[in-house]
């Protein structure tokens, strides 16, 4: 019950990254016209709900490999952004029916990058925290 609890969560932190991330992409298409100005159709806004959830919920997934004590964090880090980025091209390129071009690919790689490093770089970060904590704690005791 508590990885479904997780998974869910991680989903709905998907929906909020993915929210700002269509907030963003909606400023950029206004090319400097007043946002009051921008329409959203339902249907655009219901699926990047839906695919910034499922996402998120990948992320989650994605993450157990953090759980392989026997990898160094190093193998782990590079484990986990190799499956996290061959997803993330299949999920792209199938929403473009498969079409490929250079362009678009470097975009892609962009935007996961991006993603990656907010989703991961806070991971790591908190892993930081923790282990300057547990190295405090050692050094009163």
């Amino acid at each position: 019950m508590k990885k479904i609890n997780e998974s869910i969560i991680s989903g709905l932190i998907g929906i909020g990254i993915g929210m700002i991330w269509f907030g963003i992409e909606v400023l950029l298409t206004l090319h400097g016209r007043n946002f009051a100005s921008a329409t959203v159709e339902v249907s655009s806004l219901i699926f990047w709900i839906f695919a910034s959830f499922v996402i998120g919920i990948f992320f989650y997934v994605a993450g157990f490999v953090f759980a392989k004590d026997d990898w160094s964090l190093r193998k782990q880090i590079i484990v986990n952004f190799f499956v996290c980025l061959i997803a993330w091209l299949i999920f792209t390129f199938a929403l473009n029916d498969f079409v490929f071009s250079w362009l678009p690919l470097i975009e892609v790689l962009g935007e996961f990058l991006l993603m990656y490093v907010i989703a991961y770089g806070a991971y790591l970060l908190h892993l930081f925290r923790d282990v300057k904590e547990i190295n405090n704690k050692l050094k009163k005791n």
